[in-house]
């Protein structure tokens, strides 16, 4: 004997079967009938467009997306004159996402893409001479000295927005802000300005030392 299949459709958080004006309940109750022991299996699909405007084919304007994503971060450093090194002590990370449907992942998120832009600011480079990779890949993890004491805070700015259910999103724009921040830092702290990624100690020196044969000049 097949199971029994029932269409089942949610607005605002009411459950209603396909064809059926009446709602069947609230959507904590389907939620509660699938954590009994022997709860009924769900199975759904949806999906969202934006409402995009087409391109104008004179100028090539347009409205092309709907959500548009705003962030900023702040840094804190420490720069060492001698040697170089960067060391991140806090970065603070402002994110518009809207909505946060499930804010524990959107900090989530936001921390884990603070963490990548730390690498992306200061160690991850892959140097190559004749095809052969010559370094190996410095990746940053929790445990990774100089940066064990860095601390992030995350806000999340609540926005009206057309996304769904008033969410705008969260994904890469984590870590696009990092490695200015970081940048703006350094020269805060020691003047100089870091065009080139990673921040990596020698690179850091080597501008130091170029602005102080620059300031003799």
């Amino acid at each position: 004997m097949g199971e029994e299949t029932v269409h089942l459709r949610i607005m605002d958080g009411k459950i209603f079967e396909e064809g059926n004006p009446e709602p069947l309940g609230d959507l904590r109750d389907l939620i509660a009938e699938m954590h009994r022991p022997l709860g009924l299996t769900l199975t759904g699909k949806g999906s969202y467009h934006t409402r995009g405007v087409p391109l104008d084919p004179e100028t090539g304007q347009s409205h092309v997306v709907d959500l548009y994503l705003f962030a900023t971060q702040v840094a804190e450093v420490e720069v060492d004159p001698v040697t170089g090194l960067v060391r991140v002590l806090n970065i603070w990370a402002a994110h518009d996402v809207g909505k946060a449907i499930h804010p524990l992942n959107v900090e989530g998120q936001i921390e884990g893409g603070v963490h990548m832009g730390l690498g992306f600011a200061l160690t991850e480079e892959i140097v190559r001479e004749r095809g052969k990779t010559l370094n190996p890949l410095s990746l940053i993890t929790s445990c990774s000295p100089p940066w064990t004491c860095r601390r992030s805070s995350r806000l999340q700015w609540k926005s009206r927005t057309s996304g769904p259910f008033g969410a705008r999103g969260i994904g890469e724009a984590t870590t696009i802000p990092t490695a200015a921040a970081i940048a703006n830092a350094v020269f805060n702290a020691v003047g100089v300005k870091m065009q080139e990624l990673p921040m990596t100690p020698e690179k850091v020196l080597r501008a130091i030392k170029e602005k102080g044969k620059e300031g003799r000049n």
